[in-house]
């Protein structure tokens, strides 16, 4: 890692303008008040519908887990002024894959769709926790898949494919269809960081060659400015998008929906 020093003023005027973003959205989530779901809206028929598992509640977990990543990366980057090779990018997938899940469950229009896909989020969920602390919580995580299989069958959906929950990928190919964003590029490319794949390594970051004492040849690598702030941005960028979609659904006016992102060219 190094201190971060600023070598363009127009990536330095990004990071204030994330921060200031995450900031906000910190703000909001700690409101109990905010993210309101009004009756009559289609949030609020997918509530009723899907009680206990309301499509309100699984979006706004997946809303503050992404938040948080953020803001992980803002307090290193602006505020400590500490770059590392692969943190922000390994939060920023992170805050990709979340925010990807929750527009894959409310971007569909059908509401038979968005049903079966929250309850899928659910079997997932405690898939993992079964397959993990299982033999630390004996049948809970059993018995909390049997009642959202229960659910499925109540509202008619498909108890086998609910079941099945879902690949770690599919939210992330399926959101793809409720943004203009290449979501797959930009989170394999956080995914290379958080995995230490070499060729992003050797792809995106500085290198500098280095001569070692015994002759052999090292090479020392170092953070780019453009992309340090490239995935956090867009990682914002399509938080935003599920925002609006989220204000959409839970019956507020409708926003304009904002064009993708800046690309690797754009710094």
């Amino acid at each position: 890692m190094r201190t971060r020093r600023y070598y363009n003023t127009e990536i330095h005027a990004k990071w204030l303008e994330l921060a200031r973003a995450v900031d906000r959205l910190v703000e909001r989530i700690a409101y109990p008040d905010d993210f309101g779901v009004l009756p009559g809206s289609s949030m609020a028929g997918d509530d009723r519908r899907l009680h206990p598992y309301e499509i309100s509640q699984a979006v706004r977990h997946l809303i503050n887990a992404t938040v948080d990543q953020l803001h992980g990366i803002k307090t290193l980057a602006v505020d400590a002024q500490i770059q590392h090779l692969a943190v922000g990018p390994t939060l920023a997938r992170a805050a990709l894959e979340n925010t990807a899940t929750a527009l894959w469950m409310l971007g569909p229009a059908k509401r038979e769709v968005r049903l079966e896909r929250v309850l899928r989020w659910h079997i997932r969920n405690y898939q993992d926790e079964h397959r993990t602390v299982g033999h630390l919580v004996g049948p809970a995580a059993q018995n909390n898949i049997e009642a959202v299989l229960a659910t499925a069958r109540q509202l008619g959906g498909d108890p086998e494919k609910v079941g099945r929950g879902y690949g770690i990928t599919t939210p992330i190919d399926g959101s793809m269809e409720y943004t203009r964003m290449d979501v797959r590029f930009m989170w394999s490319v956080a995914s290379g960081f958080a995995h230490g794949r070499p060729w992003v390594y050797q792809g995106l970051l500085q290198r500098q060659a280095l001569q070692v004492k015994d002759g052999s040849k090292s090479v020392r690598l170092a953070p780019r400015t453009d992309i340090a702030i490239w995935l956090p941005l867009q990682a914002l960028h399509l938080l935003g998008e599920l925002l609006r979609l989220r204000e959409k659904r839970a019956g507020y006016p409708e926003s304009p929906m904002p064009t993708a992102g800046p690309s690797l060219a754009s710094f």
